[in-house]
């Protein structure tokens, strides 16, 4: 069985510190912000072997990379798979404009 590396985009890193920000300073719920932690790293985790689990995103506008989403408790996490690595780009709340969230700028890449 094939083991893919996991890589977070600076801006997937970005928006993990703002979910965490928000549950545990401006809602003042550090267990729920560990919670979160714990059940994206679960998620995650399944990603390094089956990587293809997760539906793909059919977005409205047309996106330069085929998109995967996994639901992680309220939030979408985005990724792609580029041969053996899976790519995290982006970590959001699952009610907002989602392709405008994924229109990631070149800088945001690296």
């Amino acid at each position: 069985m094939e083991t893919y590396k996991i890589k977070y985009l600076p801006v997937a890193l970005k928006d993990l510190n703002d979910i965490i920000d928000y549950l545990a300073i401006t809602l003042c719920n550090k267990k729920a912000a560990l919670d979160f932690i714990d059940a994206l790293n679960l998620s995650v985790s399944r990603l390094y072997s089956f990587p293809y689990s997760c539906r793909l995103y059919q977005s409205q506008s047309l996106l330069n990379s085929e998109y995967r989403v996994l639901p992680v408790e309220n939030y979408l996490v985005f990724y792609v798979i580029l041969e053996n690595v899976v790519e995290i780009r982006r970590i959001v709340y699952a009610r907002v404009n989602l392709d405008a969230m994924l229109s990631i700028k070149k800088e945001d890449q690296y």
